[in-house]
């Protein structure tokens, strides 16, 4: 499938849900991609529903009836091997799994009540990273069977978050992503 049909049928789904949408408490994706040394900022605002139909319009080679499968010849990451990691994390409650104190950089990932938390900092500069996974979502994606990864249904997670999910800063971008219910 092409990407102007992913458009197109973005926008259908949107010119569809009109003045329905706004009064509604629609969930929306938004992606804020400023680079200074460009002068450019880049915004993409997208309902979650319009999110869902162009998964949905993905090639069935790669995914079908919500549900993303990993390469068939296993020469990749297994997914059962996802899961067992993933169960065993989610078992042992909160925690910090990584912890890196290094001269010029911090990381850590750690679980903390119904999240996974990534952050990295390089302590010589304004750099950083900060990525918040809901259990939930991360739970709702290992749901699938198989090889298989259920985008339907960590999409259905995530029609329940508000707030931010990625924030990176570095010397020359900033990138935001975040879900609430403003366009």
């Amino acid at each position: 499938m092409k990407t102007s049909k992913i458009v197109m049928a973005g926008v259908a789904a949107v010119g569809l849900a009109g003045p329905l949408a706004a009064q509604t408490k629609t969930a929306w994706l938004h992606i804020r991609v400023e680079e200074a040394s460009r002068e450019s900022k880049v915004s993409v605002n997208l309902p979650l529903p319009v999110v869902e139909a162009a998964l949905a319009m993905a090639p069935e080679k790669f995914a079908s009836h919500g549900r993303i499968r990993l390469d068939e010849h296993g020469k990749d990451l297994k997914v059962a091997d996802l899961r067992r990691m993933w169960n065993e994390l989610r078992a042992t409650g909160q925690a910090e799994i990584v912890s890196i104190e290094a001269r010029d950089e911090k990381v850590r990932v750690a679980k903390e009540g119904d999240r996974v938390l990534i952050r990295v900092e390089k302590l010589s500069s304004k750099e950083a990273v900060r990525v918040d996974v809901p259990v939930a979502v991360v739970d709702a994606l290992l749901s699938g069977e198989g090889d298989e990864l259920n985008i339907e249904a960590a999409m259905g997670e995530l029609k329940k978050l508000r707030g931010d999910i990625v924030q990176v800063n570095d010397a020359d971008s900033t990138v935001r992503i975040w879900i609430d219910e403003r366009m």
